[in-house]
């Protein structure tokens, strides 16, 4: 048995290959599918429903049936829900997926029974109920025909008004979700601000001014300071930062990176991490990445400012959005990585899911080690770092993270269990 997310091409394929009439049992056909099927071949039986609701509605066509009907034999089966194609020798296949154009872009899932013992015990349950079909007539055809392009203006009226209330029933759900999102990203955000005023109370603070030097830009320390060294009027030294590695940055506004500190000035902002195999103990072939990025945090549930996603090499694991609050983090529950896309020349090389079982299996640890995952998240993000060689100008310029160039701003330094970290609010220009 396999199973088919389309099974058009299967279905075209067992046709082709056989030499028997097909039995077709689907409530709705349009010719082109159909056809595609007994082409070239001549007695099909052809199981459908045959009522005024599913022609008035678009269903099936009239007109379809009638092609059918030239060289097959088509039936009326009332109640029919089932969707079967077989030749009653080599195979059958069962599933959700009825012979239209719209059952190949549904989400469908159909099954190709090619045993025996499986095909008998299908065709045991259906062949009952061929027993109380009718062959369809052309005088049935025309007695149907009657008055139906008037029900089809009805219908299409029909759809008109429940498209409207769709879309009134859409746009208030967005409304509603936008407002949810806003009001929980303001809730994380107060939750930030107020961990860092703490923190901040007595900070030592220098300033800095948004520069730009050739095509590039920085944020420069005015009057010289100097980044690295934290140091207070006493002479006591608060901290001591390392040139070139990357340090947790926050605006006023919450936003954060990981900004690349050298000397008088910070250069880059990094927007994500990637940590290679090793550090998740769990799954040690396993790399994790953090992305604090806007678009990484899109579809993710309300409050999310930062992504983890899990690699098996160039396959991706799974993603677990997050509520990052400085010195703790909350999950939210993972999430499969979607169907790989159909590659398109020219374009690159569509990410491929890692297989199933091995998705699994870290989605459930995760479920169930909850904290143990969230601690390694947040010392992942907190503590300062440097990217790998080849890597180490990785970021955002100054001015698309701090602003314009001239703009003036104070930068803070913190401790968040012990790591320093950086807070950058804007001055008067």
């Amino acid at each position: 048995m396999r199973m088919f997310k389309d099974i058009h091409p299967r279905w075209q394929q067992q046709a082709k290959r056989s030499s028997q009439p097909l039995i077709i049992l689907s409530p709705y056909i349009t010719q082109d599918v159909a056809l595609s099927l007994v082409k070239g071949k001549t007695g099909a039986r052809i199981y459908t429903l045959f009522d005024t609701n599913v022609f008035a509605t678009g269903g099936s066509d009239l007109e379809d049936i009638v092609e059918l009907m030239q060289k097959h034999e088509v039936y009326q089966l009332d109640g029919l829900h089932a969707k079967l194609v077989t030749d009653k020798d080599t195979f059958v296949t069962v599933g959700s997926q009825n012979l239209t154009r719209g059952g190949k872009h549904n989400l469908e899932l159909s099954v190709h029974l090619n045993d025996e013992p499986a095909r008998r015990q299908a065709m045991d349950i259906v062949e009952p109920w061929l027993d109380d079909a009718e062959r369809i007539t052309p005088e049935m055809v025309a007695d149907m025909k009657v008055d139906i392009e008037r029900l089809k203006g009805l219908y299409k009226e029909f759809q008109k008004q429940c498209a409207e209330h769709q879309k009134d029933f859409v746009d208030k759900f967005r409304r509603r979700a936008r407002r949810e999102r806003f009001e929980a990203h303001a809730k994380n955000r107060a939750a930030i601000a107020s961990k860092l005023k703490k923190v901040l109370r007595a900070s030592i603070t220098k300033t800095a001014q948004v520069k730009r030097i050739d095509q590039s830009s920085v944020l420069k320390t005015e009057d010289k300071a100097n980044l690295l060294v934290w140091e207070r009027l006493n002479g006591k030294v608060e901290a001591r930062l390392d040139k070139g590695d990357r340090y947790l940055c926050f605006l006023e506004s919450n936003d954060f990176g990981w900004a690349r500190v050298a000397g008088q000035q910070i250069s880059l902002i990094g927007r994500g991490i990637t940590f290679e195999p090793g550090v998740f103990n769990a799954f040690p072939k396993l790399s994790l990445r953090v992305s604090s990025a806007a678009k990484s945090l899109i579809g993710h549930p309300n409050g999310t400012n930062l992504v983890v996603s899990l690699w098996w090499g160039k396959s991706h694991v799974c993603t677990v959005p997050g509520s990052f609050q400085l010195d703790d983090i909350t999950l939210f529950e993972a999430k499969r990585p979607k169907p790989a896309r159909p590659k398109i020349k020219g374009r690159p090389e569509p990410i491929q899911p890692a297989p199933t079982k091995l998705t699994r299996e870290v989605i459930t640890w995760i479920a169930e080690n909850s904290r143990s995952f969230e601690l390694l998240v947040r010392r992942s993000v907190t503590e300062s770092f440097n990217y790998t060689a080849g890597h180490k100008l990785t970021g955002e310029r100054a001015a698309r993270f701090f602003g314009k160039p001239g703009s003036r701003v104070k930068i803070r330094l913190a401790k968040v269990r012990n790591n320093p970290v950086l807070h950058v609010s804007p001055l008067p220009s």
